[in-house]
């Protein structure tokens, strides 16, 4: 009877062993590792205009890049080389109505398909968008950056997969530059000089949209190491005054895991964005892989990385909030009353860690809501935040 006790007692344990293991390692996944599910997004309302074809919708978009259009490369492959002009164009974009939110999914012609390309001068470009600006029920333009390793195929076909997902009625505009210097160290230390050679640029288009479009509402995404270019492109109109004289404000300026030194964010970043913009929203993610790294290539602390990165939130010892994002929470003692920061950890679960801002269907939602309603936080999945000094900041929650 004792043996048979035992042998029941030996099971029982090893069942809920295998339980708790099971459970630990769930944890891990849906957390730390960045392979947990990819919800299904709210149904789209398809806003965003296009025209029938096939069994697809054709989407056409409007680019300004300042890569090298001398080199062959530079369109037909993955030419990395910085030009010495911006060159403009449209390209087209195949989506089938059943494509998923899921990470890479832009680079598989099953759901997206490249359909060509057409150079334009920048006039005509501004022209076409001034028409399409007119037609879209905001009377808006978004404009999008992205970061490291994009070639330019890659990054037009990420922005129609953006946009389409976001589902916005409004023309898009790609600005592209050569965040492709190569792979490891070595290639991302070489995309973070580009960064600073590619702002002023950047501050030329968006003056040229601002000016040229009729805009009511330009809009600024960013993500990872764009945003650095986007910071870099403010702090170079700080020394241009006369570029935005007289032009309205950049509606909504977005950093998706910015990769920005979080020292960026002192009083002149400050005054740069109250005297450019009227809102400014980062998404941060404090398990951000990529941020990590990019924090020990550049030995210095990245926006949104915490300390505390490998405990769960509810067993943290301090309160949850953005350690590493302090610099840009101070703004709002600056006087940057129109500054959001959402904080994305909960719905940061593919990849890396690190692309909730391609691979979340509740950043889209969220994001859709926040341009169009800014100052309306009523039927978005947040939950504010107020630390002991009085700041708030937002956790987006994904149930």
């Amino acid at each position: 009877m004792k043996l048979v006790y035992r042998r029941l007692l030996r099971a029982t344990f090893y069942v809920a062993s295998l339980v708790v293991v099971a459970l630990a390692a769930g944890f891990i996944g849906r957390n730390f590792t960045g392979t947990g599910p990819v919800p299904t997004r709210t149904a789209f309302a398809g806003r965003l205009p296009g025209t029938t074809d096939g069994d697809r919708r054709r989407f056409q978009f409007f680019y300004m890049t300042n890569r090298d259009v001398a080199d062959e490369a530079t369109f037909q492959g993955r030419g990395n080389k910085l030009g010495s002009e911006i060159s403009a164009g449209t390209f087209d974009v195949l989506i089938s109505p059943s494509t998923p939110i899921v990470p890479w999914v832009w680079l598989d012609t099953h759901y997206i398909e490249w359909a060509g390309r057409e150079a334009l001068s920048q006039d005509e470009v501004l022209a076409r968008m001034r028409t399409a600006v007119q037609a879209s029920p905001h009377k808006s333009v978004l404009v999008i950056v992205w970061g490291f390793r994009d070639w330019f195929q890659s990054a037009a076909l990420k922005t129609a997969y953006t946009a389409y997902v976001l589902d916005i009625n409004t023309p898009v505009l790609l600005f592209d530059w050569p965040g492709n210097q190569g792979e490891g160290t070595s290639g991302y230390r070489a995309s973070v000089e580009v960064t600073t050679k590619a702002a002023p640029d950047l501050a030329r288009v968006l003056a040229k949209v601002t000016r040229e479009t009729g805009a009511e509402r330009v809009w600024l995404m960013g993500s990872s190491l764009g945003c650095q270019t986007i910071c870099d492109a403010f702090a170079w109109l700080e020394t241009q005054p006369k570029l935005f004289e007289g032009l309205p404000k950049i509606d909504h300026v977005v950093l998706s895991a910015p990769d920005v030194a979080a020292d960026a964010f002192n009083d002149n970043f400050a005054a740069r964005i109250k005297a450019l913009s009227h809102h400014l929203t980062a998404y941060v993610s404090s398990n951000d892989r990529a941020l990590l790294m990019s924090h020990w290539i550049n030995r210095g602390r990245r926006l949104g990385r915490l300390a505390e990165i490998t405990v769960p939130p509810e067993d943290r010892t301090e309160p949850y909030e953005f350690e590493e994002a302090q610099e840009l929470l101070d703004l709002q003692a600056k006087g940057l009353s129109e500054l959001s920061m959402v904080d994305a950890t909960p719905v940061n679960r593919t990849r890396n860690l690190h692309h909730f801002f391609t691979d979340s269907p509740e950043f889209f939602d969220d994001l859709y809501r926040h341009l169009l309603q800014p100052d309306n936080s009523v039927s978005r999945r947040l939950q504010t935040v107020r630390s002991g000094d009085g700041k708030n900041y937002w956790i987006l929650w994904n149930d």
